[in-house]
């Protein structure tokens, strides 16, 4: 059987995952990055190279979105947790989310799923599932601001008309100097509000990926919790509970001295 270096095992891979493309669907349960580091390194591919794979991803994601407005607008990240959640870290989860988007929001609870929401009428919306299936659960973090970009772009017809009454006191606004000056003031404007919002919206983004890794870390909280309660309880098992007194004695003065002489001769 012929065997392959890691040149080609590369190559191989990579021909072979673009091929697959085509028949991978969004919905499906998909691998998280420990899984794809164990795979490259069966593969003999250095695991550090998924983590700068996944972040140049991440970057060409971001950029290819990116509209005329400074967007996107939108912002998806799915984390997978290696066990079924239980109803108190449910709740646990819950104090990170509501701390981030400050909001208490509406909370769902059903059998195999948990939601959290952002409050009906807010301008920019969220929302957080957490789906337990095959012993797993998917925590899907969904966030739609379309109004985010208005703050940005408020100024622009400020300086629109502050510069047309620039130019048409001091400048000869039918001439070519006097709207040249006006596009030029809106022009900037623009493009500072839009470099401004592509800031804040990484910004964001990058925010939201870490209460991603947050809320995917409670996997490993609870398995430390979990071995910790173990060790408790074992130790708790080997360690001999105080022996009870086999007799309770009163506080009652103790007879000494010469009483306990006569007690002895009145004996006698």
């Amino acid at each position: 059987m012929k065997v392959f270096n890691e040149k080609e095992t590369a190559e191989i891979l990579k021909l072979a995952a673009q091929g697959s493309q085509k028949e991978i669907e969004n919905q499906g349960p998909g691998l998280t990055q420990v899984e794809l580091e164990d795979i490259a390194k069966d593969a003999g591919i250095d695991p550090s190279e998924i983590t700068k794979a996944i972040k140049t991803i991440e970057l060409n994601r971001e950029s290819g979105d990116q509209s005329f407005w400074g967007g996107p607008f939108t912002f998806s990240e799915q984390v997978v947790i290696d066990h079924e959640i239980t109803a108190v870290e449910w709740e646990n989860m819950l104090v990170p989310i509501r701390a981030f988007f400050q909001s208490k929001g509406e909370v769902y609870s059903r059998e195999a799923v948990h939601e959290w929401s952002s409050p009906r009428g807010t301008s920019n919306s969220a929302h957080i599932t957490a789906l337990k299936e095959n012993r797993k659960t998917k925590v899907s973090i969904n966030w739609n601001g379309p109004l985010t970009a208005l703050p940005y772009y408020l100024p622009m017809p400020i300086v629109g008309i502050a510069s047309l009454l620039f130019a048409s006191g001091f400048l000869e606004l039918g001439a070519v100097p006097g709207w040249s000056f006006v596009a030029l003031s809106v022009g900037l404007t623009f493009v500072a509000g839009r470099k401004a919002l592509r800031k804040q919206m990484k910004t964001g983004f990058a925010k939201l990926r870490d209460l991603a890794a947050t809320l995917e870390g409670f996997s490993t909280a609870a398995k430390e919790t979990g071995a910790l309660e173990t060790e408790h309880e074992s130790t708790a098992e080997l360690t001999p509970s105080a022996p009870e007194p086999l007799l309770t004695l009163d506080d009652e003065p103790n007879v000494t001295g010469s009483a306990a002489r006569n007690a002895l001769r009145t004996r006698e």
